[in-house]
């Protein structure tokens, strides 16, 4: 019998038949939604076809049971797209025209040969035959014609026709709604290359998903119950507004504010599926809200599972302990704080059977599948466009969902053509509804590739006079086009701690954080914290804990990067922020007089001298379009936040972008025009499908530099984490280990990563795909001090 799989720990075997069977039946479900059922059960029951020989058994036992190392590879994922495309392409079963059909093929024939090294290039930029055609005309295929021998016995080879008919009858009808809606018409061919990447990211899923069951011996239900799970937590919510509204004449007026934003979410939460906008002002309880409106909205419409997408490690750990406590501290709620394998090790073999170090980590359970996620923007962008496998597999967990986008305005603005696409793409084919959250709405509609909102997009009514009733602080404007040095900014914030108890300082880099701490931290009249992404979340949330302790009745100064600015439920008597975009601003405001404990709480705008922002060009943008157009206008500190205020700082702000084509460096044209249509420019191609994606992937960053996430010895639990991933873990305490490791990550640089290597702080396990730190380079003051001005750490990888 030929076999797919081994099982390591007690040698039983996964015959091919078995598994094709299973992925592909897996892979249906998970399409079938979709309008892409056949595409995917085609993907999955020829994607292992090439395992139908002798020698490939004989390779699994020599490399798992005989632990031996073999030099031959051999090459599984070619078969199944070389007998599809040869038997199949141009054959005309759909239509007189085979167009939709050759579609399908191509997007089937894709997903075999890149299930394991990542996605190909249907044309390339110079001319030449694209790997795509090259491999599914291969006509000297080894072991092909046994293949096909073995194929024929299996029984599996009368369902193929089928199959292909009904893929081209799904491509047919995906087409015709594209193409008949006006607004979404214009993203045809962008999306054309989104569906590739979706059935891809189905049978990924599909085939990981069997190969961890078999390896664990797995037999638990795969689906969860999620409107069940809503509908409990729904309850628990109202539950909740009930015991607030006994006596609603003790609520504060923010309180009161917050109830009537809440309850304006519940009401438009029956509104048909789209993209909605929700502008409530910073301290408006919008995690609250957004949770509200996610919950009846996913009830209503049989929404498969909630996804919250941030910007900032602090907003993620709070808000989801805040939206854990309605599911009754049930497993439902994941965090994906950091990818802490490096996934680009991990793809580098195409085939990991004699390295099972590899396949554990490749079969891992990281593939979005709870029913309340909460991520980071980066890891979002990152499952649509980042290299290899791994981040794919969550992408069909997109779908069917209620997303949550919190801060919006956070998105990079060189990806924000990007990142509308998928937006637009995820409500039209992957039938979600997202919630564009922020108290600065950026205008995401008037862009080149805009985000389609729904009529009526934004929840809340009377912008201007909600804002006006949320004011709780007051501006003052200190900065001086030359800036202040760290020394004068200690000697103001002494000054201002004759009036304040407690200050939150916050600054745009994780160097003048630390050189300010310093120059403050043995001032005896006050607690001095140090705050940065240079501390992992467990030590964070430690400190942030200990913080908001102190701050109930002690004096407290907090120097931070922004990672506190957005969404920390804390409240300081005075905020100093250095000059930053009014967003961030605003931001900084919403830590100031949080609960209303004053009229009005003081926020003071100052300048640092110190801050190097050579590689930060949106805050060094952000700076410049405040001081041009925000503080030169009349009455500028009154109206600091008003919409009117906002939209005119947005309008320079982007403006100052519109011209800069964000081209990377090794190609001559942006990213998304190798999404839509590059033939125009590389020329025609011999397939129906134009997509590049294997360049998008190797030229997208989500942020500038490339980094690594490290785990730390923070704490005892830290340091026994590391000694856990140092032995030898089955492959569901390795899933365990890694999640928790993920509050104990921190990311860096690479020219940070080299630094620590050189120096010996640093150990690799599982072949270099996971980094460790030594003890002797993690602080409890500090955390990991690698110097360099950045605020990458300040987003979750």
């Amino acid at each position: 019998m030929l076999v797919a799989h081994i099982r390591e720990k007690d040698y039983e075997r996964q015959l091919v038949t078995e598994h094709l069977k299973a992925v592909s039946k897996l892979g249906r479900e998970y399409g079938q939604p979709l309008g892409m059922g056949a595409l995917v059960e085609l993907s999955g029951l020829l994607h292992d076809m090439g395992k139908l020989t002798k020698k490939f058994t004989e390779y699994l036992e020599s490399v798992v049971i005989g632990k031996q190392k073999v030099k031959t590879k051999i090459n599984h994922s070619s078969a199944g797209a070389v007998f599809l495309y040869k038997n199949f392409y141009n054959t005309n079963l759909v239509t007189e025209n085979d167009f939709f059909q050759n579609m399908a093929i191509e997007i089937i024939c894709m997903n075999i040969l890149s299930h394991h090294a990542g996605l190909y290039d249907f044309l390339t930029m110079d001319r030449t035959t694209s790997d795509f055609i090259r491999r599914v005309s291969q006509e000297d295929l080894p072991n092909y014609e046994e293949v096909l021998q073995e194929w024929k016995r299996t029984g599996l080879d009368i369902k193929v026709e089928g199959l292909v008919k009904e893929a081209g009858l799904e491509v047919k009808q995906i087409i015709e709604s594209i193409q008949g809606d006006e607004e979404h018409k214009k993203f045809s061919l962008i999306y054309f290359s989104f569906i590739q990447k979706l059935s891809f990211s189905c049978l990924i899923d599909a085939d990981r998903t069997d190969t961890r069951r078999f390896e664990e011996d797995d037999q638990s239900p795969l689906q969860h119950n999620s409107k069940e799970i809503f509908e409990k937590a729904y309850s628990n919510i109202m539950q909740q507004i009930k015991e607030w509204n006994i006596a609603p004449e003790n609520m504060s007026k923010l309180n009161r504010l917050r109830s009537m934003m809440s309850d304006k979410c519940d009401e438009v939460a029956g509104k048909e599926s789209g993209i909605y906008k929700l502008s409530i002002p910073t301290g408006g309880g919008k995690t609250f809200a957004s949770l509200r409106y996610a919950l009846k909205h996913a009830i209503k419409h049989n929404k498969k599972r909630i996804i919250y997408i941030v910007p900032y490690t602090t907003i993620l750990e709070q808000n989801a302990q805040e939206v854990r406590r309605f599911f009754d501290d049930e497993p439902h709620v994941l965090e994906h704080h950091a990818n802490i394998i490096d996934d680009q090790s991990l793809d580098h073999y195409s085939d990991y059977y004699e390295m099972p170090n590899h396949k554990k980590l490749q079969l891992g359970r990281d593939n979005w599948d709870h029913p309340v996620i909460f991520t980071t923007m980066v890891q979002y962008l990152d499952t649509f466009f980042a290299k290899g496998t791994r981040k794919s597999r969550r992408l069909h967990n997109l779908t069917d969902a209620v997303i949550v986008i919190d801060e919006v305005q956070t998105v990079p603005v060189k990806h924000l053509d990007l990142f509308n696409s998928t937006v637009n793409f995820l409500t039209k084919i992957g039938k979600s509804s997202v919630l564009l959250c922020t108290a600065t709405q950026p205008a995401v509609e008037y862009m080149k590739y805009p985000i389609l909102l729904n009529d009526d997009a934004e929840m809340i009514d009377n912008l201007p006079q909600v804002a006006k009733e949320f004011e709780r602080v007051k501006f003052h404007n200190y900065v001086t086009r030359a800036g202040w040095s760290t020394e004068q900014l200690s000697d103001f914030i002494i000054e201002k701690t004759i009036k304040h108890r407690t200050i939150l300082i916050i600054l745009n880099t994780k160097r003048a954080v630390l050189d300010l701490y310093q120059s403050l931290k043995n001032l005896e009249s006050h607690h001095i914290f140090h705050l940065s992404t240079s501390m992992c979340p467990a030590h964070r949330k430690e400190k942030l804990r200990e913080i908001k302790e102190k701050l109930n009745n002690q004096p407290v100064i907090c120097i931070s990067t922004q990672l506190i600015e957005a969404g920390v439920d804390i409240s300081f008597e005075a905020v100093i922020r250095s000059l930053a975009g009014l967003d961030s601003i605003a931001q900084a405001a919403g830590r100031c007089n949080r609960e209303g404990e004053a009229e009005f709480g003081d926020v003071y705008l100052v300048k640092s001298a110190v801050e190097s922002l050579t590689h930060l060009k949106e805050i060094k943008v952000g700076i410049k379009t405040v001081l041009d157009y925000v503080l030169t206008e009349n009455n500028h500190i009154e109206n600091l936040l008003s919409p009117e205020m906002i939209e005119r700082y947005f309008y320079y702000y982007y403006s100052f972008f519109k011209n800069n084509n964000f081209v990377p460096k090794n190609l001559e044209r942006q990213l998304i025009e190798h999404l839509n249509n590059p033939s125009r420019f590389y020329g025609e191609t011999k397939t129906v499908m134009q997509t590049m994606y294997r360049t998008v992937e190797q030229n997208f960053q989500a942020i500038e530099q490339s980094s690594k996430a490290i785990i730390v010895p923070h704490g005892a639990r830290g340091k026994e984490l590391i000694v856990d991933l140092n032995e030898e873990q089955s492959l569901e305490k390795l899933n365990q280990l890694m999640k928790e490791a993920q509050q104990y990550v921190v990311n860096i640089f690479d020219y940070q990563l080299q630094v620590l290597a050189q120096a010996g702080h640093l150990d690799t396990l599982y072949n270099d795909t996971l980094y460790v730190l030594h003890e002797d380079a993690y602080t409890e003051e500090y955390g990991l001090s690698v110097f360099g001005e950045g605020v990458l750490g300040d987003l979750i990888m």
